[in-house]
């Protein structure tokens, strides 16, 4: 069809760089499918990252961690719930033993809970 290769010939013409960058496999994989969940290339994702970072000359980094929003709105839940008395808490343990002790107790009271 000739309108493919007209953009073959525009890509091609456009996009004459390689980047070759080493990042964790992982990483790549989990980008590789937020890319194709909306439709993109993973390339298309970098070009427009590198793009921003040209426009603004500004990347936001943090020597202080953050949470991920659901990790962060689950311990807010937790802190509340621990707050107003509602929370499911354990005792407090003066050794690893008696925690340990405490915790069996506890599962074995799960497994009775459970057909």
């Amino acid at each position: 069809m000739i309108f493919d290769k007209c953009i073959t010939v525009v890509y091609t013409m456009v996009m004459n760089t390689v980047l070759n960058v080493k990042l964790d496999p992982e990483l790549k994989k989990q980008a590789q499918e937020a890319a194709k969940a909306i439709g993109l290339p993973i390339s298309t994702v970098v070009v427009a990252g590198l793009r921003e970072f040209v426009r603004s000359r500004s990347i936001t980094l943090s020597d202080e961690p953050r949470l991920k929003p659901a990790v962060e709105a689950e311990l807010l839940k937790a802190s509340r719930a621990a707050r107003d008395g509602t929370a499911d808490l354990s005792p407090t343990f003066d050794t690893a033993a008696d925690a340990i002790r405490w915790l069996k107790q506890e599962v074995k009271k799960e497994n009775r809970k459970q057909p």
